[in-house]
């Protein structure tokens, strides 16, 4: 089998000790190196550095030939970010996450991830799950299995204006939710803060005039303490990417809430969040990104516009005297699955007709491409 292992903390390395790494091909990811430097490191684990809610990363090691992905890290809102990547991008056939609120181990069930408490047996647990085997505690010698209440996704509700004023949950505040508080209140809507850090809540609960809980806004319990059951909108803008993910699924299946949005700091996961269910995503850097590349005319390519509903975008490439393309027909381009070109400019006028019409230098390609696919159509148009 092939096996990811992510985290090689104290239970993430003793698996890794346990498992016959002749018979079974097993890789490590972990973000510090120091611990994947380790002089007892098995020699024949293959290891990555790096943040595993990557999407590339995750790729690098080998998930789309995988068996099995363990996400063991401290943190469980990365845990279960990563598992869904692995079950929704990679169709790992299993997945194993480590939880820590019963609540949203049974939520996680649904999708085909299998979540455990790492407080109950740690390694020999886990190796009992992936053999197929029923572990027995060695002091009382009684069977362990998995207590998962099953629970039903709540219908997300219609988004319906009260009074012509929404109500609207800010995960997060630091100073995107503090300032997203304000412009809302200002436009006449009602909000409430949900902050974790209790330096951040202190300073955010004296300089704003609407209610600010402590707490952890992706958990059941502080979203339903702050009404999330009537609200109309989530907004999650905390520093963290899973965080934001999490806030969101929970709110939308827990509570019904019908619009999620949720900021995101690194630009490669805007496309597989909106996957995994959240309506709407905000990158800073991705927003930066394409203000300098449309202030940059001469830029090979430019990305002209986003279409989250059917996971496609709408860019603009630039044919240069080496294009590979330069005098073939337009329609003997093949761009590869879910694009294709839909105009190409050329004097100021866009041009649809691609039966006669040969593709020249200065020329400009619009198509509609999928994310995953944009490198692979400029190595067509581009080389």
């Amino acid at each position: 089998m092939k096996i990811i292992v992510i985290g090689y903390g104290r239970v993430g390395s003793q698996f890794v000790r346990k498992l016959d790494t002749q018979s079974n091909q097993v890789v490590v990811i972990d973000r510090e190196s120091r611990i994947l430097e380790r002089p007892d490191f098995p020699r024949n684990v293959r290891s990555f550095i790096g943040n595993a809610i990557d999407e590339d990363l995750l790729r690098e090691a080998g998930a789309e030939s995988a068996d099995i992905v363990l996400t063991l890290t401290r943190d469980e809102n990365t845990n279960l970010m990563i598992a869904q990547i692995a079950r929704v991008v990679f169709k790992v056939p299993k997945v194993i996450a480590v939880v820590y609120d019963p609540e949203r181990a049974a939520s996680f069930h649904e999708a085909g991830i299998e979540t455990m408490a790492i407080a109950v047996a740690g390694a020999d647990l886990l190796s009992a799950r992936i053999e197929g085997k029923v572990w027995t505690e060695a002091a009382g010698g009684e069977a362990w299995q998995p207590s998962v209440r099953p629970v039903t996704r709540v219908p997300l509700r219609p988004l319906e204006a009260q009074d012509g004023s929404f109500y609207v949950l800010v995960v997060g505040g630091g100073l995107v939710g503090f300032y997203l508080a304000r412009a809302l209140q200002k436009n006449g809507h009602e909000v409430t803060i949900i902050e974790r850090d209790p330096e951040t809540f202190e300073l955010v609960s004296r300089q704003i005039d609407c209610p600010v809980l402590s707490g952890d806004g992706s958990t059941t319990a502080v979203l339903e303490r702050a009404g999330a059951s009537r609200a109309n909108v989530l907004c999650a803008v905390t520093n963290h990417d899973q965080d934001n993910l999490i806030a969101c699924q929970v709110g939308k299946y827990r509570f019904g809430i019908p619009k999620a949005v949720a900021r995101v700091k690194n630009p490669k996961n805007e496309a597989v969040m909106r996957r995994l269910g959240v309506d709407s995503t905000v990158s800073s850097t991705a927003i930066i990104t394409n203000v300098i590349e449309c202030e940059l005319p001469t830029t090979p390519t430019r990305h002209v516009a986003s279409l989250p509903s059917c996971g496609v975008g709408i860019v603009e490439f630039r044919l240069g005297k080496l294009s590979p393309v330069l005098k073939k027909a337009a329609r003997q381009v093949a761009l590869p699955a879910g694009c294709s070109m839909v105009g190409v400019v050329r004097d100021g006028k866009v041009l649809t007709g691609f039966d006669d019409l040969v593709l020249q230098g200065g020329d400009t390609v619009l198509a509609l491409v999928a994310p995953e696919q944009e490198s692979g159509v400029r190595d067509i148009l581009l080389g």
